[in-house]
């Protein structure tokens, strides 16, 4: 149930026995900006190691020992054209303490979010300097990591706005030069001006959660968020090469996908991914991994906010052109429908059965709960996810898969010779 708490500030509860634990996640959502998903998520790093009431990191430990060893933690992610930074945390039900955990969960909340460890007017220097020094050693390390590296520079030659080219964490280059004042104001412009989702999920009422939310004291605040992002799709396809010192070549393939809300594209676009390369039963697994032996391995990804989909290979860089043709060959198959009946309810099975184990998941439901809170118009519940995935015919999968279009190529391949 989502209730209105003041403009722009809203509560979600999610009654529930199913979990031992009561969840809070409270998620600061905003347009993405230039620059901001950087300084965002080392603002998390620093809100993370301490507050005023809590000034060092083994305080901060301590409380949360005290409550029965909470679990407590930030997340940023990016939500197509909206950026969100969650600060959560997870505290026993009642019945397993001699003592009620939420109203001190909250107040915990309070403390991080509300009364930050300042010097004078600005966050802590040494505190910001140091989250700065582990976040930029964080983003040079991602450098080692070879398919997060070609995932990126995919993503970088795809999109045609540089907010979305950059990574939901931000780039070394935005955060290297920032200091605690300018760190302080990104503070306060989130405090003042983010859209706010508070979602508690346990054996809770609205009733009962409500005045404690309220304690959270945020102050009203307009906000217009969209969360869809889409582009045109270009004529030519963008190709992309680069060296480093791998034994494995990275090929990575940028589609633009056609979608709507939650609706009855969406649920095609959702099956013919699955079909084409979004499980073990796919065609790029099956044709281009098992049969043809050309990749290590074989997938792809779609972000329906983003109209995006993305193919990974992990390959011989002498079997660049080869597997091009075997994926583009897998792809046109689906479009001609050249699959079997029993395939196509075999992989909407999968994706039943795949959401419906993740029903088990507490991030899940909260994330679910968010969704609904920027798409108002989106179905979640099972039965209604049922059937629309049910739904969807050969000729949905065919026609789906055709707005595919390929707009960029990445090749991340062994040294220059």
């Amino acid at each position: 149930m989502r209730t209105k708490i003041t403009d722009g500030v809203y509560l979600n509860v999610i009654t529930s026995n199913q979990f031992k634990t009561t969840r809070i996640n409270v998620q600061f959502l905003a347009p993405l900006r230039a620059q901001q998903s950087g300084r965002r998520g080392l603002l998390t790093s620093v809100l993370e190691t301490n507050s005023a009431e809590y000034p060092t990191q083994d305080q901060l430990a301590a409380r949360l020992e005290e409550m029965y060893g909470a679990s407590f933690g930030f997340g940023v992610a990016r939500e197509g054209a909206v950026h969100r930074m969650g600060a959560a945390i997870s505290v026993l039900n009642d019945q397993y303490t001699d003592t009620p955990l939420l109203p001190a969960a909250f107040a915990f909340l309070r403390s991080v979010l509300m009364r930050p460890l300042m010097q004078g007017s600005v966050l802590d220097p040494a505190t910001v300097q140091r989250e700065r020094d582990n976040l930029l050693l964080y983003l040079a390390s991602l450098k080692e990591d070879r398919g997060t590296q070609a995932a990126l520079a995919l993503q970088h030659g795809y999109f045609d706005d540089p907010v979305q080219a950059a990574p939901s964490f931000g780039e070394s280059a935005d955060i290297e030069g920032i200091d605690a004042q300018t760190l302080t104001d990104v503070y306060h412009d989130a405090l003042t001006h983010d859209a706010i989702e508070i979602i508690v999920l346990g054996p809770v009422t609205t009733e009962t959660v409500l005045p404690l939310a309220q304690q959270l004291g945020f102050a009203p605040r307009q906000v217009a968020l969209s969360p869809g992002y889409d582009q045109p799709v270009h004529t030519d396809v963008r190709q992309f090469h680069e060296h480093a010192p791998v034994q494995q070549a990275k090929l990575n393939l940028g589609y633009h996908v056609e979608s709507d809300d939650c609706g009855p594209r969406y649920f095609a676009a959702m099956v013919a991914n699955q079909l084409f390369g979004g499980s073990p039963l796919s065609l790029l697994f099956r044709n281009v991994r098992e049969q043809a032996s050309l990749a290590y391995f074989a997938s792809s990804s779609l972000n329906q906010r983003r109209h995006f989909m993305m193919v990974q290979t992990g390959i011989e860089a002498a079997n660049r052109a080869q597997t091009e043709a075997l994926i583009a060959e897998q792809l046109d198959k689906v479009v001609r429908g050249d699959f079997p009946d029993d395939l196509l309810q075999t992989v909407k099975d999968e994706i039943l059965n795949g959401r419906e184990s993740a029903l088990d998941s507490q991030r899940f439901l909260m994330n679910q709960a968010l969704t609904s809170a920027l798409q108002p118009a989106a179905a979640l519940d099972l039965p209604t996810f049922t059937a629309r995935v049910q739904a969807v015919t050969k000729a949905d999968v065919a026609a789906a898969a055709a707005t595919f279009k390929l707009q960029a190529v990445y090749l991340l391949d062994g040294e220059e010779q």
